[in-house]
């Protein structure tokens, strides 16, 4: 069930991300991993370099949360966990200098998603449509 949903999830936010993401996700420690980067294309003496890495991080008690939701509830944490990522990609900068750094040393920005977070993203927009 937790790939399923991994899955589900990384099919969701897919779109928000340049058709070249390179998009890799993992199960670990009870909670979902996805992370992100992309070729930038910005630099011709580095055609190969790629963006900053984006790590989004989707606790286990928001995994647990969604899971004990009906279909309804879930599309609209569906929903809030798309906006929330659009959001902070509209503000990440995926540039990281014009070093020719290794891949491996490239900064990574982390997102968390917890059930908190969730919970908050839901109330704030429940109460700007009283």
């Amino acid at each position: 069930m937790a790939e399923d949903l991994l899955d589900h999830w990384v099919g969701l936010i897919t779109p928000i991300f340049p058709s070249n993401a390179w998009i890799v996700s993992r199960y670990a420690e009870n909670d979902h991993f996805i992370q992100i980067d992309w070729k930038l294309g910005n630099n011709p003496k580095q055609g190969n370099k790629r963006s900053r890495k984006i790590q989004i991080i989707i606790k286990e008690d928001a995994i647990e949360n969604y899971l004990d939701k009906n279909e309804k509830d879930r599309d609209v944490y569906n929903i809030f966990l798309k906006k929330f990522i659009c959001e902070w990609y509209d503000r990440f900068d995926p540039d990281h200098g014009d070093s020719t750094i290794q891949s491996i040393s490239i900064p990574i920005e982390k997102w968390l998603v917890s059930k908190d977070f969730l919970n908050a993203l839901k109330n704030q927009n429940s109460q700007h449509n009283v």
